[in-house]
């Protein structure tokens, strides 16, 4: 595994380089995110967090909830 140094304050804003994925890791989920980082060779690198189901469920819901949010946004804005 890697090292990743934050410096600053949290909270820490990654860019995306491409979409995020989620897989089932037998009784987890992983999901990965691909990262912008200056001097990497591809321009980016892959974090992978684990999740438990209930750690997976909470951020599939807070996800849903904040999406809708930012649809209703948008649509206000358009």
């Amino acid at each position: 595994m890697g090292t990743i140094v934050f410096q600053g304050q949290e909270p820490f804003e990654l860019v995306l380089q491409k979409a995020p994925t989620a897989t089932s890791d037998g009784e987890s989920v992983a999901v990965t995110v691909p990262v912008f980082a200056a001097g990497s060779p591809v321009n980016f690198f892959n974090v992978r967090m684990p999740l438990s189901i209930q750690h997976a469920e909470q951020l599939a819901a807070q996800l849903q909830s904040a999406l809708t949010a930012a649809r209703g946004k948008a649509r206000k804005g358009a």
